[in-house]
């Protein structure tokens, strides 16, 4: 090793003292002398640990040399310490021997002795550093070897065990002397597995061939089965021949848990992530974009790359009306919070979606915030069939309505006809006359014709269905027989034909018919053809005032007062009409002299 070395010499001779330490400088150009006549002045530097090597005369007044050695061996006991005395004597020497003194050197006169002092002050130094650094390596080797919680071992170069660190006989619950001398593979840890025994030989072979063998492993000891990354090392001389092999084995169980858990974790996150019905961004947790997905993608004109390092705030699913909300929910949601949003988010076909959706933050053992996660899904569908059944709601509400009405007015209506079949039955049975019983039957056809009127007005919505083309006077002729008007009645039909519902176009045929012969005189006139915009129909009975026109379709209106007038027969009429998607108008009759009802097909 080189380095100055430091010698204190010890001498009472003041002028001895320092040409020795001159000399001494002058034959070896590594030592620095630093003299001293005092023994007892001499141990401070040597506590201080400032001297490499001590030399000392024996004969002195304070303390002699042996005196001297035993004090400096109380302070440092490994310090090499020459004795170089005037008056050497065997006695003398056993006893610094015994003291346990370096080396013992015997004053004499001319120069070389200061040439031989040298050399053994540096060849004792030399090897009190040798014997330290050794010592040091021993003790950090220990320190690395007991003191890990690695599995470690030395082999021989044919895998015999040398040693076996604390860590590893504890694993196996054994002691060094049972392992010691047996080769690798047949140790405690590899004994249950055929597949670990095989990797312990396979290693000790590749390390032997100066190869470093790595795997990972399974072993058993004394608390079960642990997942070990196991190697085998070759340690060599300067010669690169293989002297000793290195076995080490890491307890890696607990990390392979833990990877395999974040494995689940980043498998049910790509499963969210890659999912093609939501729309997923992972952001850093001042709102930065990390990534989002394809289906995110979707919705917008712009590239990945564009938008990752952006703030989310900015993306283009945000209009400005959302852009501080958004940058709400990112804060929210860094710091700790479950975020539950919805919003409108524009399309690049400048349509727009409706979303509900999520910011989750993903956090730390600690519990800080280190992603969050935005995931939405369009539930524009949803909301399309929530307004359509609410739209139904309502209709089915207002025909619900409309049904009370009508439910109202048949009551109402009824009231006439049921009075006039018990008054004119009452009569009948007092007077014997059979006139009161006809008025009573024609009352009942009233009540007949109310409930068809009625069936009819409830069915509209739904009975029109198969449209075809309809001859008129075939139609009408039908219409006429199942009246059954009055003898002197007569009808004019033309030559023509309508697409339309034949059921639903008869019923309401029938209606204007009996509203003709109701309001009419038995010889009732009725004409039933098509003009340039439809169908229309006319009678030469007293008409509808113009004032009453806007009501007549109304249900339970009636021109008529007392116990003919019923006002469901047109109801009817106008809900035929509109379930064929027609228009219908009132006006003067263009040939005869009554109403004339025009039915706009177009």
């Amino acid at each position: 090793m080189t380095g100055p070395i430091q010698v204190l010499h010890v001498d009472d001779d003041p002028a001895f003292a320092d040409l020795a330490a001159e000399f001494l400088e002058r034959e070896g150009d590594r030592l620095n002398v630093r003299t001293e006549t005092s023994p007892e002045n001499a141990l401070e530097p040597v506590r201080e640990d400032d001297v490499d090597c001590v030399v000392s005369d024996h004969d002195m007044p304070e303390m002699d040399g042996i005196e001297l050695l035993e004090a400096v061996r109380d302070e440092r006991s490994e310090i090499p310490f020459v004795l170089f005395t005037g008056k050497g004597s065997e006695e003398i020497a056993s006893e610094a021997v015994s003291a346990g003194v370096t080396d013992y050197l015997q004053k004499e006169g001319g120069t070389d002795q200061y040439t031989l002092l040298a050399n053994r002050i540096e060849n004792a130094v030399e090897r009190y550093r040798s014997q330290r650094a050794v010592e040091r390596g021993k003790r950090r080797f220990e320190a690395i070897f007991d003191n890990t919680y690695q599995f470690t071992g030395l082999l021989d170069p044919d895998g015999t065990i040398l040693e076996a660190n604390e860590a590893a006989l504890s694993f196996a619950d054994t002691e060094r002397d049972a392992v010691v001398g047996d080769p690798l593979w047949e140790g405690p840890w590899f004994e249950s597995s055929p597949d670990a025994r095989e990797s312990a030989r396979e290693g000790v072979e590749a390390a032997r061939n100066g190869d470093l063998y790595r795997e990972e492993i399974a072993i058993h000891g004394v608390d079960g089965e642990a997942i070990v990354d196991f190697s085998v090392r070759p340690v060599t001389n300067e010669e690169g021949e293989v002297i000793l092999l290195i076995p080490e084995g890491r307890d890696i169980t607990e990390l392979k848990d833990r990877k395999a858990a974040l494995r689940r974790k980043e498998r049910r996150f790509e499963a969210i992530f890659d999912d093609p019905n939501l729309l997923v961004g992972l952001l850093e947790p001042d709102g930065t974009i990390v990534d989002v997905n394809d289906t995110a993608l979707g919705y917008v004109d712009v590239d990945r790359e564009d938008l990752v390092g952006r703030p989310f705030s900015e993306a283009p699913w945000w209009t400005d009306e959302y852009r501080e909300a958004v940058e709400g929910w990112i804060d929210r949601a860094a710091d700790g919070e479950y975020v539950e949003y919805d919003a409108v988010h524009p399309t690049d076909d400048g349509g727009s979606v409706t979303v509900e959706g999520t910011f989750r933050p993903v956090t730390d053992a600690d519990g800080s915030a280190t992603r969050i996660v935005v995931s939405a899904k369009d539930v524009s569908e949803r909301e399309r069939r929530t307004r359509q059944l609410e739209r139904r709601t309502r209709e089915l509400k207002r025909r619900n309505e409309r049904f009370d009405e009508f439910a109202s007015f048949v009551s109402h209506d009824l009231q006439g006809p049921v009075s006039t079949v018990r008054g004119r039955l009452d009569l009948a049975l007092d007077t014997g006359e059979m006139e009161h019983v006809e008025h009573a039957r024609r009352a009942m056809e009233r009540v007949d014709h109310l409930r068809r009127d009625l069936v009819d007005t409830l069915r509209t919505g739904e009975v029109v269905s198969t449209v075809e083309s309809a001859d008129l006077d075939a139609l009408f002729e039908t219409v006429w027989t199942a009246i059954d008007p009055p003898e002197s009645a007569s009808y004019t039909v033309d030559d023509a034909s309508v697409e339309a519902d034949v059921d639903a176009l008869r019923r309401l045929l029938e209606n204007v018919v009996r509203n003709s012969i109701e309001h009419g005189n038995d010889d009732v006139e009725v004409r039933f053809g098509a003009f340039d915009r439809g169908i229309f129909y006319e009678d030469d009975g007293p008409g509808i005032a113009p004032e009453h026109r806007d009501h007549v379709f109304t249900p339970g209106f009636s021109t008529k007062s007392g116990e003919e007038g019923i006002g469901m027969g047109m109801a009817s009429v106008r809900q035929i009409v509109l379930a064929h998607g027609w228009e219908i108008e009132i006006d003067e009759a263009a040939e005869l002299a009554g109403v004339r009802f025009e039915i706009v097909t177009e």
